[in-house]
């Protein structure tokens, strides 16, 4: 199975240019960017990580009980996540306005981009392989979905940061190079020919040292891959969304959430408040990349 990392096209500071990346972006709809979080940082981060999500277990179990209690699919077995990660660690916090990134959400989007969730996902050795999708607002298995066919458009930028190395043990994320400019998705099923649980002829694997952040076109397909390795791999997920974009129907409380989740028993991608202490405690550039989403005191 080939492989997914970008280590060839670096400048002296080991950069990966802006035009490039948005270049790869636009071409096969994702890239990696090494090194945004320094090597120095990484062991306290990812340690911070891990010691929070153990910590807040049972509640994220839970949720995930109260969403499967309604049949909608979510998670996967060895997978342990926790929502909006940044109200328990803010480790990491510096890195989330790191220009490299910016820059390219800026190109697509202009300015005023925001962050639309930061949670941690750490896949424990055996896990359970993903179905293919796309992230919201493209996943046909969330009640707030922009219908297929899609517009040849990026609405919104996820991001996957490694701090462990990802690769093909490791259980680096399965993706489709290309498949951003699909149509429609296989979350839902129905492409023909497209086995939503199986493997895709073209499918790689996302690679990475620890620090370095995966950036792709939420329309992307992608999978949870095994991690097939004796330690945990873990990551945070953060979407970078455009000022236009509504994020509503993801935040709980919003007119738009209890009408399209809460009122239909449906299922969704939540983005829980950041908390007012910690919002008041983030770095000023971080700050106005959650402000649309900060609890009320």
């Amino acid at each position: 199975m080939t492989s997914a990392t970008d280590d060839k096209t670096l400048d002296a500071n080991g950069n990966l240019d802006t035009a490039e990346a948005v270049r790869r972006i636009e071409t096969d709809g994702f890239c990696v960017l090494p090194a945004i979080v320094p090597s120095a940082a990484n062991p306290a981060i990812c340690d911070d990580l891990l010691r929070a999500q153990s910590e807040h277990r049972a509640d994220a179990e839970a949720e995930l009980a109260k969403t499967r209690a309604r049949g909608h699919r979510v998670g996967n077995q060895g997978v342990a996540p926790l929502r909006q990660i940044i109200n328990y660690v803010q480790s990491f916090a510096p890195y989330l306005a790191s220009r490299q990134i910016l820059d390219v959400a800026e190109h697509f989007f202009g300015p005023w981009a925001r962050i639309s969730s930061t949670d941690v996902v750490i896949n424990h050795p055996g896990n359970a392989r993903g179905y293919w999708h796309s992230d919201w607002p493209y996943n046909a298995t969330n009640s707030s979905h922009i219908r297929a066919p899609y517009p040849d458009a990026l609405m919104h930028l996820a991001s996957i940061w490694m701090f462990t190395d990802f690769n093909d043990t490791t259980g680096g994320t399965y993706l489709v190079p290309g498949s951003h400019r699909s149509s429609q998705n296989p979350a839902a099923g129905g492409i023909p020919g497209v086995d939503p649980d199986g493997d895709y002829p073209t499918q790689i694997q996302a690679t990475g040292a620890a620090g370095s952040v995966l950036l792709y076109d939420s329309r992307l397909w992608h999978a949870v891959a095994p991690n097939r390795s004796d330690s945990a791999r873990v990551a945070i997920l953060v979407r970078y969304a455009p000022w236009w974009l509504n994020l509503n129907p993801a935040m709980p409380g919003r007119p738009e959430h209890d009408m399209m989740v809460v009122e239909t028993g449906g299922k969704n991608y939540e983005s829980p408040s950041v908390f007012s202490a910690v919002y008041d405690q983030l770095p000023a550039d971080v700050q106005p990349l959650y402000r649309h989403n900060v609890a009320a005191m």
